[in-house]
């Protein structure tokens, strides 16, 4: 026999062939191997880095910040690791970015801050030596501190107190002061326009502008000095829109997160949104409004009380009927002690609703629903040519229907938890 046969060029073509297949699958096996432990490793950082924000923004109830400075954090032994925070103000709430880096992987959120309270009461009562009388369905839903003088029915031209008890829940002895608002005095500077700095740019406002800007990039600042309607305009994001005279705000436009400045700012009917508006003598809310938590309506203002109880001030935050807030209405006067006042600073009209905190160091008329809590130096309630000192008509505080989840009006050592993300 010949053993030594020769082997057909075709065949040696189809050796190397299947040599260089498996080769190439070979090497694709260990590519994809290699690509895989390098996805691994890099979902890894990742994964740490998401913890590490996330971790960030659960501290932020117990770790001491000073705002527009940041802070690194030590999330972890990974020396691979850096992490930072920073908190700065937006408006009447607090703003937090949380950025992780690990390795050559990055992940970072931004979120609007309150005071996250479980423990809030549903009324404070400033201790004005005189007594909180319920009239009609009034009802008060959770802890609650009063004047020493404490709480019973009345009368109102013929109608009674129509509820079971005065108040649901526990009962604590209020102080002279209401508690003090933590921020109030960069509250102050807004109306001063202390916000303008190195970090803003201006835009000009146009008819049908949409107009989105993240919190992490300049704020974007529009100032006039007339009358300013906004109406069919889309603005979202880190935007402040300033007038020297008044803002009305109309239904066709549509506000996410931003921030209104005016003496005077008129809400027309109908309008839904999310937003913050701060003033120094009016702001009105009317009719089947809808504003989205988390949104704000503070009033700030230096002037004197009249000591004139036929003169109705006319300073004040009004809501209209079937409007909805959610978030904070906040009431705030410096006057002169012992001046007389018989006028409502604000006044929540019937079926109306917010759902929040209410803040007056002033009069508060409750013919409404406020589903978490009031603050007030006293009530006042104008019906049938009277006026009566320190009585509900017909209001609902109810402390129950709060989510607990919420986050609102900060206090000393607030406890801030995210009240909504942002970009």
């Amino acid at each position: 026999m010949n053993f030594f046969k020769k082997l057909k060029a075709g065949a040696l073509q189809y050796v190397l062939a299947i040599s260089i297949i498996i080769a190439l699958v070979l090497f694709a096996f260990i590519s994809l191997v290699y690509l895989q432990q390098k996805l691994q490793t890099k979902n890894s950082f990742f994964k740490e880095a998401v913890l590490n924000v996330q971790f960030g923004f659960n501290s932020l109830a117990s770790t001491a910040l000073s705002y527009n400075e940041v802070k690194e954090l030590q999330v972890s032994d990974n020396v691979q690791e850096k992490t930072s925070l920073l908190k700065k103000h937006w408006g009447v709430f607090d703003l937090a970015t949380v950025s992780s880096t690990v390795k050559n992987e990055h992940f970072s959120k931004t979120a609007i801050l309150g005071n996250h309270n479980l423990k809030r009461e549903a009324l404070y009562l400033q201790e004005t030596y005189a007594r909180l009388i319920l009239v009609g369905n009034s009802k008060i839903v959770g802890n609650v501190s009063l004047p020493k003088q404490g709480i019973s029915t009345g009368n109102i031209a013929g109608t009674s107190f129509n509820g079971d008890k005065l108040f649901y829940g526990n009962r604590k002895t209020s102080t002279k002061t209401l508690p003090e608002i933590a921020n109030s005095e960069y509250l102050k500077s807004l109306l001063r326009l202390n916000f303008l700095n190195n970090n803003t740019s201006f835009f000009e406002l146009n008819d049908g502008l949409k107009k989105q800007q993240s919190f992490t990039d300049a704020t974007l600042v529009n100032t006039n000095n007339g009358h300013l309607y906004l109406s069919n305009i889309s603005l979202k994001g880190n935007i402040i829109l300033h007038s020297s005279t008044k803002i009305t705000v109309r239904a066709s436009a549509v506000l996410e997160d931003v921030i209104l400045i005016a003496p005077e700012v008129e809400i027309k009917s109908n309008v839904k949104g999310n937003f913050q508006v701060f003033s120094s003598k009016k702001i009105q809310v009317e009719k089947n409004c809808q504003l989205a938590y988390p949104s704000a309506l503070v009033l700030l203002n230096k002037q004197q009380q009249s000591t004139n109880t036929n003169n109705k001030d006319k300073i004040l935050i009004q809501i209209d009927t079937n409007s909805s807030v959610k978030g904070i209405v906040l009431f705030k006067q410096e006057s002169l002690k012992n001046t007389i006042n018989f006028t409502p600073q604000i006044r929540i009209a019937k079926g109306s609703t917010i759902t929040g905190d209410v803040y007056c160091n002033k009069n508060l008329e409750l013919l409404g629903s406020v589903f978490g809590s009031v603050y007030t130096s006293k009530f006042i309630t104008l019906q049938f040519g009277s006026t009566y000192t320190n009585h509900i008509y017909n209001g609902v505080i109810n402390n129950a229907k709060l989510p607990k989840q919420y986050c609102g009006l900060s206090f000393k050592n607030p406890k801030l938890k995210v009240a909504k993300w942002v970009y």
